[in-house]
C-alpha cells in the first residue's frame, strides 16, 4: 500500500503527482520526503492553517519571465517591459530587485542573439512559444484514477515547420560543467509532452492540445542570466534518443522522488507539507526569544543575521538568491579557512581523530586527504594551521566520542516566531554521552577574550548553539559549546556549559537582538559604508557606494574598529565591539560558505 494515501499528517488525494524536472538534481543530502510530499499536489497538512504570503516579490525570476513574455510575444521594448512588470506587480519590489530584473533581461536577449545566429548557420529559425509543454498519464479504475505529470518551468522555442524544439533553462549564476539528470527529464517533456491550454500548477488533469507536425531534434539549452557568458547546449538529440534515454535512466529517479525515503530537515521544511507532523524537525516555542509571528513564515540562519546588521538590503537581496559577485571570497585569508575547513569535515568524516601522517610534508608532493580539496599552493598555506589543530582534535578524546557528524545540518522551527531556524556547525559528537558543539576558526589573532556577551557577539554560532542545547534539540537541555581557534603556531580550545545561566543569558540576548530588527522589517533599506567595497550583491544595489580606501589594503573603520578589508581581522579596537563592526569582520572573514547559499538553479 502507498504510504502517502493514509500519511497521519496528510489529508487529500494521494493519487496526483507532479514531478518538476528540477526535483530530480536533489541530493541525498536533501529530504526526500518533502520532494515526495510536494509532488503529489493533492495532498494538504492535515492541521489547516492559513497561509502567510512574503509582503514583498520574493521570486524576482517570476518577474524576469513576465517581462520576457512581453518583449517576445507582445514586441514591448525590454526596458519598458521590465519597468512595467515591476510596477503592475501585485507586491513591492525591492530596488536591488528591480535592477537585478533588468540586467537579467538584457543577458538573457544576449544569449538569445547568439542562438539565433548559431543556428541560421544551420538554416534553423526558432520562434517563442505561448503553451509550456507537460507529459501527463491517468490509469485506474472507475474508483480510482493515478495521474501522473512531468513538468519543466523555463521558455519554450520551436521552429515553424514543426520539425525543432528548444527548451531553454535559466541560469541565475554561471552555466554548470556536468550534466545533471534534470535536463535529460527536460528533453523528454520537449520530445514527449503536449501544450498546455491550462494551468500546469492548478489544474489535473491539464487540458492539453496537441501538435500538427511531429519533432525530428530536441535541443536544451542553458542560459545564465549574466553578461557576456555564452549560452551552453546541454542537450541536442532526435526525440527517439531522447525516449529511450529518459526511459532506462531517468525514469526511475522520477518514480523514486514520489516514493520518498530519508528526512533531512534543513531549508526547505519552511515550505514542507510535512513541517506540523514531522517527528524530525525540533518544534521549540520561543526559541529566538520573539514575541510575535512577524511577517510571515521565514527561514534565518546566522549568516542571515549577520549580513543584516551589516546592511538590510545586503540580507534581503542574498535572501532572494540574487547571485553574487565573487570579489567576497578572494582573499587568500578567506580561501584559506575555506580549505581549512574542507579539510577537516574530510578528516573528521573518516570517524578517527587526525594525525601527522594525514599531512605530509609539501615538498614531497604528497598532499595526503588534501589531494582534490585544493592546490598546492592552499595546502603549503593551510598546513601549519592544521599542525595546529591536531593538539585539540576533537575525535582524539579525552573521553569515550561517539555519534561524530562533521558539517550537519541542524534545522529547528520557532512556532512562536513562525521561522525556520538553520544551523551549520562544524563538529557535533558526544564525549562520555554528552553533546559537544564545535565551531572551529582559522586567524593569525589570539584566541578571543571577554566575558560569554562579548565572544557571542563576535561570533554569534556560539549564541545560538547554546540556545540550541539548551533548549534540548539534541536530547538532554545540556551540553558544552567549542570554539577552536587555529592560528600558524597553535591552537585552542574555548568551552561554555550550555546550562550556564550566565552562558544561556548572553546567548538569548545575542540572538534575540539580532533577529527583532529583520523579523518585521519590510523595507531592507540600504546602509552604504566601507563595506560596501566588499559586499556580495554590491552590484544590485541602487545606493551609491561610499568611496573606497586610496590604498587597496587600507584598513577600513566601522565605529572606531579598524578592520582589514581583505581578511577581516581587526586591527585596531578601542573597546568592546559593536554589533556593526563584529559583523563587518564577520563577513569578511567568513570561514565557508554557508550551504544555504547555494543558487536553486
Amino acid at each position: 500500500m502507498d504510504r502517502w494515501a493514509a500519511h497521519p499528517g496528510l489529508r487529500g488525494n494521494a493519487e496526483v503527482m507532479r514531478v518538476s524536472a528540477s526535483m530530480l538534481d536533489r541530493t541525498e543530502r536533501d529530504c526526500a520526503d518533502f520532494a515526495a510530499a510536494k509532488a503529489r499536489t493533492g495532498l494538504w497538512p492535515r492541521v489547516r492553517e492559513r497561509r502567510r504570503y512574503a509582503p514583498w516579490e520574493d521570486f524576482p525570476l517570476g518577474l524576469v519571465q513576465r517581462a520576457l513574455d512581453a518583449v517576445e510575444f507582445d514586441g514591448a521594448d525590454p526596458d519598458e517591459a521590465v519597468d512595467e512588470v515591476i510596477a503592475q506587480n501585485r507586491s513591492p519590489v525591492h530596488p536591488g530587485a528591480a535592477v537585478w530584473v533588468r540586467y537579467a533581461c538584457r543577458a538573457f536577449r544576449q544569449a538569445a542573439e547568439w542562438i539565433a545566429d548559431e543556428l541560421e548557420a544551420e538554416g534553423v529559425e526558432l520562434v517563442p512559444e505561448r503553451l509550456p509543454r507537460v507529459v501527463q498519464s491517468a490509469s485506474g479504475t472507475a474508483s480510482a484514477v493515478e495521474l501522473r505529470m512531468l513538468t519543466a518551468w523555463g521558455r519554450w522555442y520551436g521552429s515553424r515547420d514543426g520539425t525543432v524544439r528548444e527548451f531553454r533553462r535559466l541560469r541565475l549564476s554561471r552555466t554548470r560543467q556536468a550534466a545533471a539528470p534534470s535536463d535529460q527529464a527536460i528533453a523528454f517533456v520537449a520530445a514527449a509532452g503536449r501544450r498546455a491550454v491550462g494551468n500546469l500548477y492548478r489544474d489535473a488533469p491539464v487540458e492539453v492540445t496537441d501538435d500538427e507536425d511531429a519533432p525530428a531534434r530536441i535541443r536544451v539549452v542553458e542560459v545564465a542570466l549574466v553578461a557576456d557568458v555564452r549560452p551552453q547546449v546541454l542537450v541536442d538529440a532526435a526525440p527517439d534518443e531522447v525516449r529511450r534515454r529518459y526511459q532506462e535512466e531517468i525514469r526511475p529517479l522520477a518514480q523514486a522522488v514520489t516514493v520518498g525515503g530519508a528526512r533531512r530537515p534543513g531549508s526547505d521544511c519552511a515550505e514542507c507539507k510535512l513541517r506540523a507532523s514531522c517527528e524530525d524537525l525540533p518544534n521549540v516555542p520561543g526559541l529566538l526569544g520573539l514575541n510575535d509571528r512577524g511577517t510571515h513564515r521565514r527561514t534565518w540562519s546566522v549568516t542571515t543575521g549577520r549580513h543584516y546588521v551589516v546592511c538590510p538590503a545586503r540580507a534581503h537581496l542574498r535572501d532572494l538568491r540574487l547571485p553574487p559577485e565573487t570579489l567576497l571570497n578572494e582573499g587568500s585569508s578567506v580561501r584559506r579557512g575555506v580549505v581549512v575547513h574542507h579539510w577537516l569535515e574530510a578528516a573528521h568524516g573518516r570517524g578517527r581523530p587526525c594525525s601527522p601522517d594525514d599531512l605530509p610534508d609539501p615538498g614531497s608532493g604528497d598532499m595526503g586527504p588534501a589531494a582534490g580539496l585544493m592546490s598546492p599552493e592552499e595546502y603549503a598555506e593551510a598546513r601549519p594551521y592544521l599542525l595546529a589543530h591536531l593538539a585539540v582534535c576533537p575525535l582524539a578524546g579525552p573521553g569515550r566520542v561517539t555519534d561524530v557528524a562533521a558539517e550537519p545540518t541542524v534545522a529547528v522551527f520557532d512556532p512562536d516566531a513562525d521561522v525556520l531556524v538553520v544551523a551549520h556547525p562544524d563538529l557535533l559528537r558526544r564525549v562520555d554521552g554528552r553533546l559537544v558543539y564545535r565551531e572551529q576558526k582559522t586567524t593569525v589573532r589570539e584566541l578571543p577574550a571577554g566575558t560569554p556577551a562579548e565572544l557571542f557577539e563576535q561570533i554569534p554560532q556560539l549564541a545560538l548553539a547554546a540556545l540550541l542545547i539548551a533548549h534540548g534539540v539534541f536530547g538532554e537541555p545540556a551540553g558544552t559549546v567549542e570554539l577552536e581557534v587555529m592560528t600558524p603556531q597553535t591552537a585552542e580550545v574555548r568551552t561554555f556549559a550550555a546550562e550556564d545561566p550566565e552562558v544561556l543569558r548572553a546567548a538569548r540576548r545575542q540572538i534575540t537582538e539580532m533577529v527583532r530588527p529583520w523579523h518585521r522589517d519590510t523595507e531592507f533599506p540600504a546602509t552604504p559604508g566601507p563595506w560596501c567595497e566588499r559586499c556580495p550583491t554590491a552590484r544590485w544595489c541602487p545606493a551609491p557606494r561610499t568611496p573606497a580606501p586610496l590604498r587597496d589594503d587600507s584598513p577600513i573603520e566601522v565605529d572606531g574598529v579598524l578592520i582589514d578589508p581583505r581578511t577581516g581581522e581587526i586591527l585596531d579596537s578601542p573597546g568592546v565591539l559593536t554589533p556593526r563592526a563584529a559583523a563587518v569582520s564577520a563577513s569578511l572573514d567568513s570561514p565557508a560558505p554557508d550551504p544555504d547559499d547555494d543558487l536553486p538553479f
